[in-house]
């Protein structure tokens, strides 16, 4: 059961989420949770939720409307209300909501209403993505919206290409002379124009065979340049620049709303692909996550959660195996936990990228470090032997 939890206060909104954690309902899943109204209708889409509890008091939009909103996006959505006044109970019942709680709510109650949920469960249908999403982390791939995610197979790597830089300038007038320069500069101008008609031509026809139908390449300038409009399309790095900027500061009631974040990049920008244009984007987007990623894992140090630092960093050395001051930091992790099995390999493996990419040693930071954790660990086995 995915569920999607909103309320304009940090407070009710974990004490709810931590109620559905204890409850004895199975298969719970909280694929979100809000405290604008208005990012939660950005998302609700592709988060796909079977039931959403909704405060019915929010200061954007008051929670009726938004759940109207929900409704119409999503049809088939179930909606429990929340609040701490009982007035509002019929105008929520006339939205058709099964169930409205009053606060505090009490587990007894929210495991009725859950109950509830099930015995209606028949009714509803299978939750898929209802929308095309095309990724760009890690490398070009869509997931159609029968939850199929697959690369798609291009006729030529022009095609791809072109249909990767169209879909950075979608919605952008691009002129032909700015392609035919940028994709075939050392052809003649009728051998090039030829060429680009037929990857257009090609992208069009293999969006069309893999059932991607929001895609449209349009030519109003009697053909002197395209035009790529998506409609009904999720892009992920789009999603993902929308969830980072509108992220509340990193604190408790936040932090998992940051991890969501956090998981969502999977890779380098159009990773599996080597095209110069793209390279600033990439870079952009890198430096944009490796920042968020600092954020997150200070802010666990601070809170002397170090299991949950250590894996935000084990995902960075897996995407970027060359970052070395990642090798460090887990070092510094490792030690913290007394692990030294952990801070050695660390060392060695950091050794050995080192040496393979660029021929050299840790600098003399790591070195001076590693050198005096070595001595401390070695008394430290010494006093515990006698």
């Amino acid at each position: 059961m995915r569920i999607v939890l909103v309320d304009d206060e940090y407070l009710p909104l974990t004490r709810l989420k931590t109620l559905l954690e204890k409850s004895n309902v199975s298969g719970i899943e909280i694929v979100g949770e809000y405290t604008d109204s208005l990012e939660l209708l950005k998302d609700i889409e592709i988060l796909q939720p079977n039931l959403v509890f909704l405060d019915i008091v929010m200061p954007d939009m008051d929670g009726l409307a938004l759940g109207e909103k929900i409704q119409e996006k999503i049809p088939d959505v179930e909606i429990v209300f929340t609040t701490g006044f009982d007035q509002y109970a019929i105008d929520a019942f006339n939205l058709h909501a099964i169930d409205y709680l009053l606060k505090p709510i009490q587990i007894a109650r929210l495991e009725k209403t859950l109950e509830r949920l099930e015995q209606i469960k028949n009714k509803v249908k299978e939750i898929k993505p209802r929308l095309t999403v095309i990724k760009l982390f890690g490398g070009l791939h869509v997931v159609l919206p029968n939850g199929q995610s697959q690369p798609i197979k291009w006729r030529t790597s022009k095609a791809k290409e072109l249909f990767a830089y169209m879909l950075e300038h979608k919605n952008e007038m691009i002129f032909r002379d700015t392609l035919l320069e940028l994709f075939w500069p050392e052809s003649d101008i009728d051998k090039a124009s030829k060429q680009l008609y037929t990857a257009i031509y090609t992208i069009r026809k293999t969006l069309k065979n893999y059932g991607v139908e929001g895609v449209k390449i349009s030519s109003p300038l009697l053909s002197s340049g395209y035009k790529l409009v998506v409609e009904n399309i999720v892009v992920d790095v789009e999603l993902w620049l929308s969830r980072l900027k509108s992220l509340p500061p990193i604190q408790q009631t936040t932090v998992d709303e940051h991890e969501q974040v956090f998981q969502m990049y999977t890779g380098d920008y159009l990773g599996d692909c080597d095209y110069l244009w793209a390279e600033s984007e990439r870079e952009r987007l890198r430096r944009l996550w490796l920042h968020h990623t600092q954020q997150l894992s200070e802010f666990y140090i601070r809170n002397e959660s170090y299991n949950a630092a250590i894996k935000v960093q084990e995902k960075v050395q897996e995407l970027y195996a060359d970052a070395e001051d990642n090798y460090f930091t887990l070092m510094k992790l490792y030690e913290l936990l007394s692990n030294s099995a952990a801070v050695e390999e660390q060392y060695w493996l950091l050794k050995k990228m080192l040496q393979e990419h660029l021929a050299v040693e840790p600098r003399e930071e790591i070195e001076v470090w590693y050198r005096r954790w070595k001595q401390a660990n070695a008394i430290i086995q010494v006093d515990a032997f006698n």
